[in-house]
């Protein structure tokens, strides 16, 4: 499905454009393009170098609080999200809204798409797990918005103000909670 190579150079001309909120971001950024260039497919989830990922950051309807999930394999809360697949997506935001359905439960119907471009960029490492390695994902994060009421099992799921996710230690969870806000306060 995917044209790897149309999505490379999709991605490389955003990320040229991109504005990164402050120099460990910018570091990201960077880091991210050599990847990119350096790579016949960085968006296959096999490749042990690392692969580009995507996050989806979702919003109560009062644009308030982030939903996030308990994720049992890094034993913390956190936004939804995981690999582009080659065969399923046409791209990263698609990757996106997929990763989002399945890990919520929920219909496409249920959510809009506020951001139709990534809103931050982050760079982390993830733990070996059996014979992979430990490697990089190179992280694309959307916004989406409830538009639909929706019930969510509280031992899974849980609704974290923004307001108390700008004092989180993990600052990219910090720097994309600052973006999130700024957009919402800039939209009003």
């Amino acid at each position: 499905m995917m044209k790897v190579e149309q999505q490379k150079q999709f991605t490389l001309e955003f990320l040229a454009a991109y504005l990164a909120a402050d120099e460990v971001e910018h570091a990201h950024v960077e880091t991210t393009k050599a990847f990119i260039q350096a790579h016949e497919n960085p968006f296959d989830p096999q490749l042990q170098a690392g692969h580009i990922t995507v996050s989806a950051i979702l919003l109560d309807q009062a644009q308030e609080n982030i939903l996030f999930h308990y994720h049992q394999k890094l034993d913390r809360w956190l936004q939804f999200g995981g690999h582009v697949e080659p065969d399923q997506d046409f791209n990263t935001l698609q990757a996106a809204i997929r990763e989002l359905m399945e890990e919520t439960g929920l219909s496409v119907t249920a959510f809009s798409v506020v951001t139709g471009e990534p809103i931050d960029l982050d760079v982390h490492q993830i733990p070996a797990r059996g014979e992979f390695p430990a490697h990089p994902h190179h992280d694309f994060r959307f916004v989406f918005k409830m538009i639909l009421s929706a019930k969510f099992d509280e031992a899974v799921f849980k609704w974290i103000p923004i307001s108390e996710l700008l004092g989180w230690e993990d600052a990219s969870i910090q720097r994309f909670a600052s973006k999130v806000a700024h957009s919402i306060s800039k939209a009003q």
